[in-house]
């Protein structure tokens, strides 16, 4: 089913031939389906224009060209934190994913994410899909995006996840992205209402 070459990469990337569906000559519409029922990270499929490479992740990303995406998939399937951290310095919202709560808001602060100190953690929860419950409430809020430059190890970065908006509708985003799932250790900070910006 693998070429040597195919095989060698997944070892690379710490994987092996099982965790990849043979989606070849199905639809994507089977092999997304049937990929993720199975648990496969990866996909044997069509060769990608670029260098007719067959493995893609299950959205369809060729990942011998970009190998980035298989932890962005890892991450956006993973069991992990959803968050809302909130500044009342820059009246600004964070929705983000972590592992461990209390290192991501130290380090939130400690980078000052944003060029934002003040960082609070306002809402906690444990979800199964973490990065998908991130990116599915982050688009409901699109047109309260906006970006800030800030220092980060001596490098420009920018800060491309913050929100000009409320905690109430931040809150609202993420109870929609996490849909009918329940989540575990549900966490809200007592002074909430305070991130309901004017």
């Amino acid at each position: 089913m693998l070429t040597e070459i195919e095989i060698e990469y997944l070892k690379s990337q710490g994987l092996a031939q099982h965790d990849v569906y043979d989606g070849r000559g199905q639809s994507k519409e089977e092999w997304r389906a049937a990929a993720k029922s199975e648990g496969k990270i990866l996909v044997l499929g069509t060769p990608c224009g670029e260098a007719n490479h067959r493995l893609r992740t299950r959205s369809g990303h060729c990942v011998q060209c970009n190998s980035k995406k298989i932890a962005f998939q890892e991450r956006h399937n993973s069991v992990g934190y959803v968050y809302i951290a909130g500044s009342m310095d820059a009246k600004l919202i964070k929705i983000g994913t972590a592992i461990d709560i209390e290192q991501r808001l130290s380090n939130l602060r400690h980078q000052a994410y944003g060029g934002i100190r003040d960082w609070e953690m306002l809402f906690t929860a444990k979800v199964t899909n973490s990065g998908k419950t991130e990116s599915e409430a982050l688009s409901q809020l699109k047109q309260f995006k906006m970006a800030r430059a800030y220092n980060k190890d001596g490098n420009e970065q920018e800060a491309s996840e913050l929100l000009k908006t409320t905690f109430t509708k931040a809150i609202n985003a993420v109870g929609r992205a996490i849909g009918h799932e329940q989540p575990q250790e549900v966490w809200n900070a007592v002074n909430w209402r305070d991130f309901d910006f004017d």
